[in-house]
């Protein structure tokens, strides 16, 4: 009976110690399971309370601390992203005031990408040019190789081979049968490293 009431109590101390360490083992597991999962689901602020200061309360520090990292550059990416939204109203809106001014002022404006196509013509070109309004994204050399416009082509050339601004010119184009004069300023337009982006025409009936 001593012998077995021995035995009993080292069966149940053993048994405790097992359930004791497996528990010590299993539930910081089970607790940053469901923290993963809180995480996933968008809970970024959802933080494990370290139970121990072994390796498995390394590992919860570890995994907190990687759930801040995580939480700080949400909040970076939400200002990021407030701030980009910002910005595009703020272009939309200068683009959009720049071209009421160009579509109510009477001087010509067309502007020539750096592949040769038109990227802008307001209405005031359009009527000066006898062009057709909807020429946007058409090659140049087609809109201006009409013998009438041939000389608006030429200067459209020799500003795509200058680096810097040409002085103003006034050239003589048919229109109807008559002669119409314009006053013709041509830009190119650069960026800082020096490639060329295109060419800006300015042009006003003399």
């Amino acid at each position: 009976s001593f012998f077995l009431m021995v035995t009993l109590m080292i069966l149940v101390g053993a048994t405790w110690m097992g359930l004791y360490l497996a528990k010590r083992i299993t539930r910081p597991v089970q607790l940053l399971a469901a923290a993963a999962k809180e995480i996933g689901a968008g809970h970024l602020e959802h933080r494990v309370v370290p139970e121990t200061t072994d390796e498995f309360g390394s590992l919860i520090e570890a995994f907190n601390s990687m759930a801040g990292d995580l939480a700080t550059s949400r909040r970076r990416l939400e200002r990021s992203a407030v701030d980009l939204e910002r910005k595009h109203q703020e272009v939309e809106g200068r683009r959009r005031y720049v071209e009421t001014i160009l579509e109510r002022i009477a001087t010509g404006v067309v502007s020539v990408d750096a592949g040769g196509r038109i990227g802008t013509i307001n209405n005031a070109a359009v009527r000066l040019l006898g062009v057709d309004g909807s020429t946007s994204g058409l090659p140049a050399s087609a809109v201006f190789g009409r013998a009438e416009l041939k000389p608006l082509a030429i200067l459209i050339d020799e500003a795509s081979r200058s680096r810097t601004e040409l002085r103003p010119q006034e050239v003589a184009i048919t229109r109807d049968g008559r002669d119409m004069h314009l006053a013709v300023m041509t830009t190119p337009l650069t960026r800082d490293d020096g490639v060329s982006e295109g060419v800006v025409l300015v042009f006003d009936d003399v």
